[in-house]
C-alpha cells in the first residue's frame, strides 16, 4: 500500500507537469498574460512552479513509513558506481543552457527591453550526447537514480516512477520536436535511438 501511495504521488507530479507544458497550456497561458508577459515570465514561472510540486511530492514520500530495500557491497557496488558515473558523465557531455532553460535568460532579455523571445530557434543540435540517445539528459539522471547502491522501498519506487515517466515523456516531447523541426527531426530518429545507446538496424 506504501508502494502504491508513493507511485500515485509520482504519477500525480507527472500529469501536473505534462499538462503545463502541453501547447493547450501554453496557448492558454500566452492569452491570459499577453505574448510579452508570456515570453518574459512563463519559463520562469513554470520552473518554479514545477520545483514546488517536486518538493511537495518529495516531503509527501519522506513523510510515509519506509523500510531498507537493499545494501549493494563488495565489487558489485563498484559496478553501480560506475554505472552512476557514466550518467553523470554524459549530463556533463550535453550541452544545454541552464539559464535559457529555467527561464532566467528570457526574463533578463525582456528587463533589457531586448524582447523576450530569441530572434529564431536555436538549429537542431546532434552533437556530443546527443548522438548517442536522442534524450542524453533524461538517460543521465535515470542511471543515476537506477544504479543507487543504497535503496529503501520508497527510493526505490520513486526511482521507477521518475525514470519511467522520463521515458513516457521522451513521446510527448518528439511530438513537439517533428512539429519544430520537420524532416530533420525525423532522420535524426531514424539515425540515433530514442532512450538505449542501442544498436540501431
Amino acid at each position: 500500500m506504501i508502494t502504491l501511495k508513493v507511485i500515485v504521488a509520482w504519477g500525480a507530479f507527472a500529469l501536473f507537469h505534462s499538462v503545463t507544458v502541453s501547447e493547450p497550456y501554453e496557448r492558454w497561458a500566452r492569452r491570459a498574460m499577453g505574448g510579452d508577459r508570456f515570453r518574459a515570465y512563463h519559463r520562469i514561472l513554470f520552473t518554479l512552479y514545477s520545483a514546488a510540486a517536486t518538493a511537495a511530492v518529495l516531503l509527501y514520500v519522506r513523510s510515509l513509513p519506509d523500510l531498507p530495500l537493499y545494501r549493494i557491497d563488495g565489487w558489485v557496488r563498484f559496478l553501480f558506481h560506475g554505472a552512476q558515473l557514466l550518467g553523470a558523465g554524459l549530463l556533463l557531455w550535453t550541452p544545454w543552457d541552464l539559464k535559457e532553460f529555467v527561464g532566467l535568460r528570457q526574463w533578463a532579455r525582456y528587463r533589457k527591453g531586448e524582447g523576450a523571445a530569441r530572434d529564431h530557434d536555436p538549429p537542431l543540435f546532434t552533437g556530443k550526447g546527443y548522438a548517442l540517445v536522442r534524450h542524453p539528459l533524461y538517460l543521465g539522471c535515470s542511471l543515476l537514480l537506477a544504479f543507487h547502491p543504497v535503496q529503501t522501498r520508497n527510493g526505490a519506487a520513486t526511482a521507477a516512477a521518475v525514470v519511467a515517466y522520463f521515458y513516457i515523456g521522451t513521446f510527448l516531447e518528439e511530438c513537439r520536436l517533428v512539429r519544430t523541426f520537420g524532416d530533420a527531426y525525423r532522420e535524426y530518429q531514424r539515425r540515433v535511438p530514442r532512450f538505449l545507446p542501442l544498436p540501431r538496424p
